[in-house]
């Protein structure tokens, strides 16, 4: 149960992101700043911090996928920037675990890379017409805004159980 508990956790994150969030947005009812929930991403890279880098390749590259399938037209793109936030922020020195200012930090920056890398790559390929400026005012401040106070509200009690997972797997090692 353990086990299977973290994938429905993730999975709960992505159908929030793409379907229940998109009810309550404020651009539905006439706002013209944009809320990107990136509570996946928020998650991988704090699972990557205290289950290990494989942990979130793993996750990154799975729901990367998932969401180059089911959000977007072009297929990798997700796929290869979620790996690649799993690779480069999961910094589980335990300075860094001790710390939740610095992993909300991180979180922060996994967001700010995943933004600008949908963001450029949708703009070379001219699937976007939004021009920098706009981006910043409109998506890029509010995403981030959103997404720091999801990953302040998630920390505490998702640490708390990657820390019982990583117990739990130390001790079936042994």
């Amino acid at each position: 149960m353990n086990r299977i508990l973290l994938p429905l956790i993730m999975l709960f994150f992505f159908v929030v992101e793409g379907s229940l969030f998109q009810v309550f947005a404020p651009e539905q009812y006439g706002s013209g700043i944009l809320y990107i929930p990136r509570f996946v991403v928020v998650a991988i890279v704090i699972i990557g911090i205290f289950l290990g880098r494989t942990h979130a390749i793993i996750y990154g590259l799975i729901f990367g996928i998932l969401y180059d399938v089911v959000y977007t037209e072009l297929l990798g793109v997700y796929m290869f920037c979620l790996g690649l936030i799993g690779y480069l922020l999961s910094l589980s020195h335990p300075y860094v675990r001790r710390s939740y200012s610095l992993v909300v930090i991180l979180t922060l920056a996994a967001v700010l890379i995943v933004e600008y890398f949908t963001y450029g790559i949708n703009w070379m390929l001219n699937i976007t017409g939004m021009m920098h400026d706009e981006f910043l005012r409109q998506r890029l401040l509010s995403t981030l805004g959103m997404n720091f106070l999801f990953s302040l509200i998630l920390l505490y009690p998702l640490r708390k159980y990657l820390l019982y997972l990583k117990r739990m797997e130390e001790i079936q090692k042994h």
